[in-house]
């Protein structure tokens, strides 16, 4: 009999652990023995708690006790699912071990922007987990050619939910609802989130026969990875005053309300994906644009981007509700390739992990955040080193091409004449807030 495969999960944030409770859907013929460390946070919603309590073995350790803990190195393998430099203390601290488990790590869903410096941050890990071949063709062309080239990657998928859906209502015996999964930062803006208040309170007057709840991203008073400044339920008062009777905020668990929904509605959610692991027909609210901002041009081409504003109501929306283009939802990774057994065979077939140095001086570089790198040009700035100012800004730049600042300066740093390089450094945004 084989025994048991030892795993850690590390998260702080509930992206994080929603993250690390999708990947512990393995078969149940997998011999797993799971523990969770939660680094504590205030804030961490109190049901994901006792759901990641579920799965297996909970610690609560801050991440200098838990890099301290001997314990650690017993285990087969670590997942890390954390911000960049944490993500690059664990890897750092564990090189240093004679021995050590497989080190591998992800991102929270649907990578929306800044793929390119995530993936810096990961480099050197074991193993990146990744939803699908969009992702892994992105981080092909990224790495070719470069020390890289031959980092593992394993598909994990977009499926999040053990269902199936001969135990699922069919669509068509549902309530007539649709649930709107709301972010806390897309939109960003006050206005924004105004309008797209307002777009949903008037889709609302016009299907009075239909329910449509906010399924809020989070309770008053809990945290997330992003920081929010305006609940939505504030927004959603100050918007509207009095909501139509058939407009209201659901803070049930999106899976329950899933599951008995007809449609679901959201800007760019991974909970799209969960919609479809409930039977329930997703839609993405397109009235905002494709600004990447909003992280909706992610799902253009799925076939169900929707001008909500335009839609004369909720029946008519229904009735001409496509399914998700097939080949864009197994680009995106949601099929049947991959998922976490497909991570436990990669964990079990990864050669013995030995401690690497890192390539210093390259794009990505795990040592190196998107501002550590711009705060070490103005360090080399400040005492003329210009070539090295030239190499962190080129590397700035590669991470963030369209960061207007950062190609500014990298432009200033470049110039030869002494004179016209220190008068381009001193109209130049630095904007290192």
């Amino acid at each position: 009999m084989t025994r048991p495969l030892k795993l850690l999960l590390i998260a702080d944030s509930d992206s994080q652990l929603l993250a690390c409770e999708a990947l512990c859907r393995f078969s149940t013929d997998q011999a797993v023995d799971l523990t969770i460390n939660v680094i504590p946070r205030d804030g961490t919603p109190q049901a994901l708690l006792r759901r990641i309590a579920d799965l297996g073995t909970l610690w609560h350790q801050q991440l200098a006790q838990l890099l301290r803990n001997p314990r650690i190195v017993g285990f087969d393998a670590i997942g890390v699912f954390l911000t960049g430099s944490k993500l690059n203390d664990i890897r750092l601290a564990l090189d240093r071990q004679a021995q050590r488990p497989v080190l591998f790590c992800g991102f929270n869903g649907v990578v929306l922007d800044h793929f390119v410096e995530g993936i810096s941050w990961r480099l050197g890990y074991d193993l990146i987990c990744l939803s699908g071949p969009r992702d892994q063709q992105q981080l092909q062309q990224l790495l070719a050619h470069t020390p890289y080239s031959g980092q593992r990657t394993v598909l994990t998928g977009l499926r999040r939910n053990n269902t199936s859906h001969r135990e699922l209502i069919p669509r068509r015996q549902r309530p007539k609802r649709l649930v709107f999964a709301e972010q806390v930062i897309m939109p960003a803006k006050t206005e924004e989130r105004a309008r797209m208040v307002r777009i949903l309170a008037n889709l609302a007057e016009r299907s009075p026969d239909w329910e449509v709840l906010i399924k809020p991203r989070i309770a008053p008073g809990d945290a997330t990875f992003h920081d929010v400044d305006t609940h939505i339920s504030l927004t959603l008062r100050q918007t509207l005053g009095v909501a139509p009777a058939n407009l209201r905020l659901d803070y049930r668990p999106l899976p329950e309300l899933l599951r008995q929904a007809r449609l679901m509605a959201t800007v760019s959610s991974t909970a799209f994906f969960d919609a479809l692991d409930f039977g329930c027909s997703p839609v993405v609210m397109g009235d905002l644009g494709l600004n990447p901002r909003y992280g909706g041009h992610i799902f253009a081409g799925s076939g169900v981007w929707r001008m909500l504003d335009e839609v004369s109501d909720l029946d008519a929306l229904e009735l001409e509700q496509p399914y998700p283009d097939q080949r864009w939802l197994t680009w995106m990774g949601y099929s049947d390739q991959g998922g976490p057994d497909a991570l436990l065979q990669a964990i079990r077939e990864a050669p013995t992990p030995r401690p690497q140095p890192p390539v210093l001086g390259y794009l990505a570089n795990a040592k190196s955040s998107f501002n550590q790198l711009r705060l070490g040009a103005e360090a080399s700035i400040a005492i003329a080193d210009w070539p090295e100012a030239r190499e962190l800004l080129s590397q700035a730049k590669q991470m963030r091409p369209q960061h207007r600042g950062v190609a500014q300066r990298l432009l200033a740093v470049s110039r030869s004449n002494p004179l016209l390089r220190a008068i381009l450094l001193r109209v130049t945004y630095r904007d290192l807030g």
